[in-house]
């Protein structure tokens, strides 16, 4: 939905909780921050909590700044509209992605698909959250000497040679973000900081 508003009319949407979502202290004033009290910049840092979890581990795939209008969102939905007329040509974009219940072979599927397609060409950097439930099932034979996700990010995203951060707070979590869709915004991977360069609404 996000993509096929901002492509066909250039407004912007907003990443974030739904209506099922759990709206706690860190989720609601990061939702209030962004739509009720709008900044010229707004830095946002991770949940500070989740960074013991190892799912939830913030870490560095390449190092960098990157500036650009955000776009992205769930991963296989993404992928999804490759070649569509709600695509977004990722030129100079910081793209997000986030994803839940796809085991790591089906996401570095997805990803080699977006670099195929050159759905990361002339991007300026990546902005990953967390991929909840995305390893492999230990019950599965023969997949025992498969790359983990961690692996499958580095090896898919580090060849790139664009700033990809991993563990930023959205996705299928309790502490998430509101993102805007289409603002102009700054990821600083080194920092583990997204800022966002433009008030997202009037």
């Amino acid at each position: 939905l996000l993509y096929g508003i901002y492509s066909q009319t250039g407004l912007i949407g907003f990443h974030g909780p739904v209506a099922t979502s759990t709206f706690n202290e860190f989720s609601v004033n990061n939702f209030k921050n962004v739509l009720m009290k709008p900044q010229l910049k707004m830095s946002l840092h991770s949940a500070s909590e989740d960074a013991a979890k190892n799912e939830y581990k913030p870490y560095v795939i390449r190092s960098g700044k990157a500036k650009g209008k955000l776009i992205g969102g769930n991963l296989s939905i993404v992928a999804s509209l490759i070649g569509t007329k709600y695509d977004i040509e990722p030129k100079g974009k910081i793209i997000f992605l986030e994803e839940v219940g796809e085991e790591p072979y089906r996401v570095d599927r997805m990803l080699t698909q977006m670099i195929q397609a050159g759905k990361f060409k002339n991007a300026s950097g990546i902005a990953l959250g967390v991929f909840t439930k995305c390893e492999s099932k230990p019950d599965q034979s023969g997949i025992a000497n498969s790359f983990s996700l961690s692996e499958v990010l580095l090896d898919r995203l580090f060849q790139l040679k664009i700033p990809v951060l991993y563990g930023l707070s959205f996705g299928h979590i309790v502490n998430k973000f509101t993102l805007p869709f289409g603002i102009n915004a700054e990821l600083d991977v080194d920092n583990q900081e997204l800022m966002l360069l433009e008030e997202a609404v009037v």
